[in-house]
């Protein structure tokens, strides 16, 4: 890349001779002019190089004696102030840099609000399962005050009490649900367990983002007394659907979108409007859906107003089990039913 710089100058104000007291006779061709230095890149002025005299004579510029720009300055009533726009260079940058240091704070706000948005998602949906326990939920613990994670599920329930297994070994890790579920085989040597009152709802999840590394938790003895909250809890009974994070528009109303299967292999048997004007657009039922698999959702229909859809799965043992697709353009979630 070819950097450009140099200095060069331009006319601040121009008088006449005879205004400033150098002569008495007017001349047309014969003009003093303020003419304003400064240093360039890619031609943006940075900053003065200082104010100079001339002498502009039928259209030519010459430099001004000594003794005139003595006479001149001398006078003080005679100022010429240097532009603002002679530091165009800097003020440019410090434009640019604010914009910069603005952006990154409305990208962090907009971050922070979405994950507010999520925590918040997260335990509406914990709470409920952890209300309504099933011997298929796991549970993902995370240290109150740190980063490990810890891996759990319902070993016994009762009216009062869950009991918790837990893997010890801190090498244990998975993402995916059937994958997390494997890990207990892989582990089935390693694991403790931890009793948890029905009641005590208030230390294991958080409710509000601002407080979430303030809580209570709940102790593992395996990690030598540190606290752990819930952070997810899954119930792999079945399917489990969720947004594939594809989706596109095909034509002015025509959306595209992935739906993945984080859960055991399915059969989708229906696919049901419930609100909104959208034809769902299915080309044969049922449709199977292996575990960790996706399939894709075409719709026609005017997707920035709410809609709905229910899909209705058939599990390996005949269960059905049912789910809520509910969204407004690309944002959408599923909500077990």
């Amino acid at each position: 890349m070819r950097i450009v710089f140099g200095w060069n100058h331009f006319r601040l104000k121009s008088f006449d001779p005879v205004e400033l007291g150098l002569t008495q006779q007017t001349d047309p061709n014969l003009k003093i002019e303020v003419r304003q230095h400064y240093f360039h890149l890619f031609w943006i002025p940075f900053f003065s190089l200082g104010k100079k005299w001339a002498i502009r004579k039928n259209n030519e510029l010459y430099e001004m004696p000594g003794v005139l720009k003595s006479t001149i300055r001398s006078r003080d009533d005679i100022k010429v102030r240097t532009p603002w726009y002679t530091y165009a260079g800097p003020l440019l940058l410090a434009v640019i840099g604010l914009g910069f240091i603005v952006n990154e704070q409305v990208e962090k706000f907009q971050w922070n609000q979405y994950q507010k948005k999520e925590f918040t998602a997260e335990y509406d949906r914990n709470i409920g399962l952890f209300r309504k326990p099933s011997p298929d939920d796991y549970y993902l613990l995370t240290a109150v005050n740190g980063y490990s994670q810890k891996y759990a599920k319902v070993t016994m329930l009762n009216k009062q009490q869950i009991e918790l297994s837990y893997i010890a070994n801190p090498g244990a890790n998975a993402y995916e649900p059937v994958k997390i579920a494997g890990l207990f085989t892989t582990y089935a040597d390693e694991l403790q367990s931890v009793t948890l009152d029905r009641g005590d709802s208030a230390k294991l999840f958080c409710k509000n983002f601002d407080d979430r590394n303030a809580l209570a938790g709940i102790e593992l003895t395996a990690n030598g007394g540190e606290t752990y909250r819930v952070k997810k809890i899954f119930r792999l009974d079945g399917p489990i659907l969720k947004d594939g994070g594809f989706a596109s528009y095909m034509g002015s109303q025509e959306l595209t979108m992935e739906i993945a299967n984080e859960g055991y292999d399915t059969e989708i048997r229906k696919v049901e409007p419930v609100e909104g004007s959208i034809n769902w657009l299915v080309d044969e039922l049922p449709h199977s859906l292996p575990a960790n698999k996706e399939f894709l959702l075409r719709g026609r229909g005017d997707f920035k107003k709410p809609y709905k859809v229910k899909f209705t799965c058939t599990t390996a043992d005949g269960r059905e089990i049912q789910y809520l697709l509910e969204g407004v353009n690309f944002e959408k979630q599923f909500i077990r039913l």
